[in-house]
C-alpha cells in the first residue's frame, strides 16, 4: 500500500469518526433539551400548592416551590403597580398583600400599547399561578415606546425598595384565564433551569465535541506521521 492511499485512509476514517462525534453531541444537547423542557412543563402542571406556609420565616425564601403553581389569599396594592418588558405587549406587575402580612409580586398580565391598564380586582381575593425567582438584568435596552419608569424584567431586589417589607422571594404569573378575566392578555412564564441541570447537560454535549476535535488532531497527526 503507497503512503499516500494509507494517509487517506487514516483521513477517512479519522474525518468519519470525528463527524460521528459532532453528530453524537448535536444529538445528546437536542435530547437534554428536550427533556429539560418536558421536566419543566410537568413541574409547572402539578397541582397548586399553598404558598405561605412554604416560606422560610427568617428571609421569606421559597424553597423548593420555584417552577411550580402556588396559592396565596390577600388583597391587591393598586396604587403599587409597575410595567415591565422590553417592547410592548408589556407585562403589568402589582404588589399583592397576603393574608399573612407579606408583600407578593404578581404578573396580572399583558397589556398592548395604547390598551388602558384595568385596575385589579377590589378587596380579598386570591392568585394562581407558576412562581419564579427574580430575573437577570436585561441586556436589551427598553424601547422608546414603552412608558418611563417600565423595568426591563421582574427585578424583585428593585421592588422591594418600594414595596412593603416582608417581601416574598419571588414572582407569581397569573394563569392565562386569569389574566382574561382581569381585562388582560396572557404571560406564559419563562421557566429557568432551576435544578442547574442545564448546563450540566451541556458539559455532556460539549465532551462530544471536544473529543471530536481531538479525533481531528490526532488525524492529522497521523496522516503526517505515516511514511513510506
Amino acid at each position: 500500500m503507497t503512503r499516500r492511499l494509507k494517509q487517506l485512509l487514516v483521513a477517512v476514517i479519522g474525518g468519519a469518526l470525528s463527524l460521528f462525534m459532532i453528530f453524537l453531541g448535536l444529538w445528546q444537547a437536542e435530547v437534554f433539551q428536550s427533556q429539560a423542557q418536558g421536566s419543566a412543563e410537568q413541574r409547572a402542571a402539578g397541582a397548586p400548592r399553598d404558598l405561605e406556609p412554604a416560606l422560610d420565616e427568617q428571609d421569606e425564601a421559597v424553597g423548593d416551590l420555584y417552577g411550580r403553581r402556588v396559592t396565596a389569599k390577600g388583597s391587591y396594592l393598586p396604587n403599587m403597580q409597575v410595567l415591565v418588558g422590553t417592547e410592548y405587549p408589556l407585562q403589568v406587575v402589582n404588589a399583592f398583600r397576603t393574608v399573612g402580612g407579606r408583600s407578593l409580586t404578581v404578573v396580572r398580565g399583558t397589556v398592548s400599547k395604547g390598551q388602558e391598564i384595568p385596575a385589579p380586582p377590589k378587596g380579598q381575593t386570591s392568585v394562581q399561578g407558576v412562581i419564579l425567582p427574580s430575573q437577570a438584568k436585561p441586556e436589551v435596552p427598553t424601547a422608546a415606546d414603552v412608558p418611563a419608569g417600565t423595568q426591563g424584567t421582574v427585578r424583585l431586589e428593585q421592588l422591594a425598595q418600594r414595596w412593603p417589607a416582608p417581601m416574598v422571594q419571588g414572582f407569581v404569573t397569573l394563569e392565562a384565564q386569569a389574566s382574561q378575566q382581569q381585562g388582560l392578555g396572557p404571560k406564559k412564564p419563562e421557566i429557568p433551569d432551576v435544578g442547574g441541570g442545564k448546563e450540566r447537560n451541556r458539559g455532556y454535549a460539549l465532551q462530544w465535541w471536544a473529543f471530536a476535535i481531538f479525533g481531528v488532531a490526532a488525524t492529522w497527526v497521523g496522516v503526517r506521521s505515516i511514511k513510506e
